[in-house]
């Protein structure tokens, strides 16, 4: 129905959507700056036909990975609080229209999904997680001495 470089939507005959996420030429998926509007688009249209959508998947294209964070070349490419603000709330925005979508919600989670992708999995209705070795949770920029920006802390306490 909708493609672009990194999202495939589809919408099958039992009115469930079907969101891939699948970067081409990366062996991981990562959110990108790039991809703000069309993730934007994206929603706003499963928005618009909420009434003929009983539910949305987002799942992988990547056979070992959901969404392994933020592209952290997005971080360094900020020159100031300001712009590194703008893209915390960029995010928090994207996440909540996926979160405000007037259907189930489920992110199919298979191998890492960290950091950014944990937030995307967050504003999630639900999750489901393969038994996996691979799969891994987490919100490893912590570690780094920075919080999850796109509303993941708060979402964890829901």
């Amino acid at each position: 129905m909708k493609e672009s470089e990194a999202f495939t939507l589809t919408i099958d005959d039992n009115g469930l959507a079907w969101l891939l996420v699948d970067v081409p030429n990366e062996r991981m998926n990562t959110l990108q700056a790039a991809f703000a509007e069309e993730m934007s688009e994206i929603f706003a249209l499963l928005h618009e036909k909420g009434r003929d959508i009983q539910g949305l998947i987002v799942h992988s294209g990547k056979e070992d990975n959901f969404i392994a964070g933020a592209d952290v070349r997005m971080l360094e490419a900020c020159k100031s609080k300001e712009e590194a603000q703008a893209l915390a709330e960029q995010g928090q925005q994207l996440f909540q229209q996926l979160s405000d979508l007037p259907y189930p919600v489920v992110a199919a989670i298979h191998g890492p999904c960290l950091g950014g992708g944990l937030e995307l999995a967050l504003a999630c209705d639900y999750r489901i997680c393969t038994d996996s070795e691979k799969t891994r949770l987490g919100l490893p920029e912590v570690q780094l001495g920075l919080l999850p920006g796109s509303g993941g802390t708060q979402r964890l306490r829901d």
